[in-house]
């Protein structure tokens, strides 16, 4: 079906909000953004954990993609739960009273946990297997999947992959921060798997969870055809950055000195994304299908990993990163 406008997006101002945003702009199709920062053109200031607060929007769409969210393995647990979790079931619940007809959840792929190992399709059980992000990932799959089951409103799920490009603060700002300082450390002696799928590739996918018929119910794995090792990944960062290779560690040194460190920041209430968290992330063994988004969506990755950060590296030297 054609996309019903306007689309309403949450987290509008966040990276793939925004990305969202232009995508939507570019193809005629009007967007409505909701954030905390209000600012731009068609983004409205709104708390998705107050969403009776600004409900006059949600009787303008039938359609809601949930992009906002806590990315993060430093935020105190509490916090992960009440955004992630607790507005996003205050979220669905005011778009279904609203009328909304179908609600897009943005998930990840940690769904899977990070213990999993190989190939995995969206029939793999989820693992609370990491932080709270895990958790909270999980936990808010649950609360739309629950409305869904309840006939009170259709829930499509996407689940990303690990995904980059400009704007990417987990995948491109914090690692080339880190970088610079020589904090960064790759756990596995750097031959865990990453998953990169570029944000313009994601947001095609999530446009089509979002208007594709009959397909409510669904979860759908939106991420790369195949994986490459982190070491292969970061090793763009450190030549940006005019770098050696990334320093490689047995994970179990690796987490050791990221929980040491974080812990001693937290002394002097600084709270780190270089956390045991963070690290356990980055040694996944698994990969993931994407057969069913290929089959269901018609949807594919189309920007190769050499192009996308090409263009991550353009934004990045522009905004002084380099």
């Amino acid at each position: 079906m054609d996309p019903i406008q306007p689309v309403l997006i949450t987290g509008a101002n966040g990276f793939i909000g925004q990305t969202l945003m232009r995508y939507y702009r570019s193809q005629g199709v009007k967007a409505i953004g909701v954030d905390l920062n209000g600012k731009g053109n068609d983004i409205f200031v709104g708390d998705i954990a107050n969403p009776e607060e600004w409900g006059h929007l949600l009787d303008q769409t039938q359609v809601v993609i949930h992009t906002a969210a806590l990315v993060s393995n430093a935020m105190k647990d509490e916090d992960m739960w009440r955004v992630n979790v607790l507005s996003t079931r205050n979220l669905i619940a005011a778009a279904a009273k609203h009328g909304v007809k179908r609600f897009v959840q943005i998930s990840s792929i940690v769904a899977y946990g990070n213990a999993a190992i190989g190939e995995l399709d969206e029939t793999y059980p989820v693992h609370a297997h990491g932080g709270s992000y895990v958790l909270t990932k999980l936990a808010s799959e649950h609360t739309v999947l629950t409305a869904h089951a309840q006939g009170k409103i259709e829930v499509v799920i996407v689940r990303p992959g690990d995904v980059y490009g400009p704007g990417c603060r987990v995948w491109v700002n914090i690692p080339l921060d880190m970088i610079k300082t020589n904090q960064f450390l790759l756990p596995a002696k750097g031959e865990a798997l990453f998953r990169p799928v570029y944000v313009d590739d994601l947001v095609r996918g999530i446009a089509l969870a979002a208007s594709v018929p009959n397909i409510g119910g669904q979860i759908f794995n939106l991420s790369s055809d195949g994986y490459v090792t982190t070491k292969q990944f970061f090793t763009y960062h450190y030549q940006w950055l005019g770098k050696s290779s990334p320093i490689c560690l047995s994970t179990g040194l690796a987490w050791f000195i990221a929980e040491m460190t974080f812990r001693l920041k937290l002394i002097f209430g600084i709270r780190s994304e270089g956390s045991g968290a963070s690290v356990l992330q980055l040694t996944s063994r698994a990969w993931f299908s994407i057969k069913k988004a290929q089959q269901m969506l018609g949807w594919s990755p189309e920007v190769s990993l050499d192009e996308g950060m090409k263009l991550t590296k353009e934004w990045a030297k522009e905004q002084g990163l380099l």
